[in-house]
C-alpha cells in the first residue's frame, strides 16, 4: 500500500481519535485540577473548582428562588406538632425549673408545699411552657427568610474544603452530557476526516492535514456543546431526523437527581438544624427564646403576683426568665435525632424539589447545567483547535515521508 493510499485510509480514524481526544480534555479541564497547578501563573485549575463560589451561589440562587425557599421550608414544620415533639424533653425540664424558680423566691418553701399543690403548680407551668413553645415556633416561621441563610448554607456545603463535592454534584446531574459531549467528538470527527482524506487525495497538500485539524478541534467541541442543549424543543430536520438537546430531552431525569443530591448533601435535617442554632443563627435563636419566655412569664406574673404572699424583686423574676429560657437552650441537642427525623419527613426536599425543577420551562431549566459550560466555553473549543491541529500537523510530516 503506496503512503499516499495509506494516508488516505487512516485519517478518518486519526480524525476520529483527535476528536475524541480534544473533547475528552476539555471535559478534564472543567473539572481538574481541584486546586491550582503550574509555575507561577502559568498553570491550569479546573473552571468549576476555580470558581466554586460562583458556581455554589448559583445552586443557591435557583434553590431559594425558583424551588424551596426559607419560607416554604418553615410553613411545612408546624407549630403545634413541633410543640408535641419537644412535650416529653419540656415536660422532663418543667419539674425542675419550678423547683429552682420557687427557691429563687424563697428559699426553702417548695418543701414545704403540699404534694397535691406542688403538682398543681407544676402542671400550670407545663401549659404556660407549651404555650410558649408554641409561639416561639410561630416567631420563627415568621422570620425564616432571616434565620434560614439557605444561600449561605450552599456555599458552605459546596466551596473551600467541600469543592469536591461541587465537582461530584455536576458530574452527576450532567453525566449522559458530558458522555455524549466525549463521544460525539469521535463522531463528527470521523465525519471531518473524511473530508480531510478527500482533500489530500485531490490535491495532495500537507498543510490540508493540520488546517483540517484545526477545523475538528474546533467543530467538535462547538457541535457538542451546541447539540447539549440545542434545541430546547424536539425539532424535525430534513423532514426525516427528529432531534432535541440532550439535556432538555433528560429534564425529569435530571431533576430526580438534583432533588436527591439535595436532600442527601447539602439540605439535610442536620444542616438546618445547625444553621439555625449555630453562629449568628444560634445567637438569633437564643434571643427570641429569651425574649419569648421573658413576654410569657410577665404576663402569668401578672396574673399571679397578688396571690404570692411574699415580695418579689425585680432581680429574682429577670433570674428566673434567664434560668428557664438558658434551660430550653441548652436541650436543644437532647432533642436533635427527633427533630431530625420529624424535618425529613415533613419537609421532603427530594421530591419538592424534582416536582419543581421537572416543571421548570426549558430555558430556565438549562440554567443548572449551562452555566459550566458557558464560563469558558471559547477556552474548551479553542483547546480543541490547538490539539486538533497539532495532531493534524504530525499527519502532514508523516504524509510527507
Amino acid at each position: 500500500m503506496s503512503s499516499s493510499v495509506f494516508v488516505v485510509v487512516t485519517v478518518p480514524l486519526v480524525a476520529a481519535f483527535v476528536g475524541w481526544l480534544t473533547n475528552w480534555q476539555a471535559l478534564v479541564m472543567i473539572f481538574q485540577p481541584l486546586k491550582f497547578r503550574g509555575v507561577g501563573p502559568i498553570g491550569w485549575q479546573g473552571i468549576l473548582p476555580r470558581k466554586a463560589l460562583k458556581f455554589a451561589d448559583d445552586v443557591g440562587r435557583m434553590l431559594t428562588e425558583r424551588l424551596l425557599s426559607p419560607r416554604d421550608l418553615a410553613l411545612r414544620l408546624d407549630p403545634a406538632e413541633m410543640e408535641q415533639l419537644l412535650a416529653r424533653t419540656l415536660d422532663a425540664e418543667t419539674r425542675t425549673l419550678t423547683r429552682e424558680a420557687a427557691e429563687l423566691i424563697r428559699p426553702g418553701a417548695w418543701d414545704q408545699l403540699p404534694e397535691p399543690l406542688r403538682e398543681s403548680i407544676v402542671s400550670q407551668v407545663r401549659a404556660q411552657t407549651s404555650l410558649a413553645a408554641r409561639e416561639l415556633f410561630d416567631k420563627l416561621q415568621g422570620i425564616s427568610d432571616e434565620l434560614l441563610d439557605v444561600r449561605a448554607l450552599v456555599t458552605r456545603e459546596l466551596t473551600g474544603d467541600n469543592t469536591s463535592r461541587l465537582v461530584m454534584m455536576f458530574k452527576r446531574i450532567g453525566n449522559r452530557e458530558l458522555k455524549f459531549i466525549e463521544h460525539s467528538g469521535g463522531v463528527f470527527g470521523f465525519v471531518i476526516g473524511l473530508a480531510q482524506a478527500a482533500a489530500w487525495g485531490l490535491f495532495g497538500i500537507w498543510w490540508t492535514m493540520p488546517l483540517v485539524g484545526v477545523v475538528v478541534g474546533l467543530a467538535t467541541n462547538w457541535l457538542a456543546l451546541q447539540m447539549v442543549f440545542r434545541p430546547q424543543q424536539p425539532t424535525r430536520y430534513l423532514g426525516v431526523v427528529t432531534y432535541q438537546g440532550v439535556f432538555a430531552r433528560r429534564q425529569a431525569e435530571i431533576a430526580r437527581d438534583y432533588g436527591k443530591i439535595a436532600a442527601e448533601q447539602i439540605l439535610t435535617p442536620r444542616n438546618l438544624i445547625r444553621l439555625v442554632t449555630e453562629g449568628a443563627g444560634g445567637e438569633r435563636l437564643a434571643r427570641l427564646i429569651s425574649e419569648t419566655v421573658a413576654a410569657r412569664l410577665d404576663t402569668e406574673w401578672k396574673k399571679v403576683e397578688p396571690l404570692v404572699p411574699v415580695r418579689v424583686e425585680p432581680e429574682v423574676l429577670a433570674r428566673i426568665k434567664q434560668l428557664a429560657a438558658q434551660r430550653i437552650v441548652a436541650r436543644i441537642p437532647d432533642v436533635t435525632p427527633e427533630l431530625e427525623s420529624y424535618i425529613e419527613r415533613k419537609l421532603d426536599v427530594a421530591r419538592t424539589i424534582e416536582g419543581k425543577l421537572a416543571a421548570l420551562p426549558k430555558a430556565e431549566f438549562e440554567r443548572v447545567l449551562r452555566g459550566l459550560f458557558e464560563e469558558d466555553e471559547l477556552i474548551l473549543i479553542i483547546i480543541g483547535g490547538v490539539l486538533g491541529g497539532a495532531v493534524g500537523l504530525v499527519q502532514g510530516l508523516l504524509a510527507m515521508s
